[in-house]
């Protein structure tokens, strides 16, 4: 994925010290924003629904995320992003909301030493949709595994409605017409005649 990092940024990543949050936005009807480091951080996304500035939970739930695999090569790209030791609150916020096709988007933020940063010091790292989930239950906790593919997941579905009886009998079941449709159209010619 080409990363529009500034010189700035660059410098930041080649220094033999460097911190890292990743910031993760899943978006259901009411967006979860979550961190990785230890304290809670605020960062105004372009992809958030909501204007200004949110806050990226840092909680103890949240494990981590897959190896995002890059290419130059159009294919699908997905990852399992995995939470730990969750509440029953949290396993019914994924229950109870339609979560297939819904977005989720990571960032990754290089923290000065006091843990602030910049949006120029923040680039994105996977832009995705929701594709699949599971809950693995034991006593009072729970892992939600949410899997994730690119934007390109639909890329080979065909959409829309054919021209044939069976297309045309999922929308009007007593419509007739498509079933003569082949006797009326033997040849077209294309042109002036």
């Amino acid at each position: 994925m080409a990363r529009d990092i500034t010189a700035a940024l660059q410098t930041k990543l080649d220094s033999n010290r460097v911190f890292v949050a990743d910031l993760i936005e899943i978006h259901l009807p009411t967006t979860l924003y979550f961190t990785t480091t230890n304290v809670n951080l605020l960062f105004n996304s372009d992809s958030a629904p909501d204007s200004g500035d949110n806050t990226y939970i840092a909680q103890n739930q949240f494990l981590g995320y897959g190896e995002i695999q890059e290419s130059s090569d159009l294919r699908v790209g997905s990852l399992q992003i995995t939470f730990t030791a969750v509440d029953p609150t949290m396993v019914a916020v994924i229950l109870s909301n339609d979560y297939i096709n819904r977005r989720v988007v990571i960032y990754r933020a290089i923290l000065q030493d006091d843990l602030s940063f910049t949006s120029d010091d923040v680039y994105l790292m996977f832009d995705g949709y929701i594709s699949g989930y599971s809950i693995e239950e034991t006593g009072s906790t729970a892992t939600i595994v949410l899997t994730c593919a690119s934007q390109f997941a639909d890329f080979e579905r065909t959409n829309g409605r054919r021209t044939n009886p069976a297309s045309q009998n999922l929308y009007f079941p007593n419509d007739r017409g498509m079933d003569f449709s082949p006797q009326i159209v033997k040849d077209i010619r294309w042109g002036k005649l």
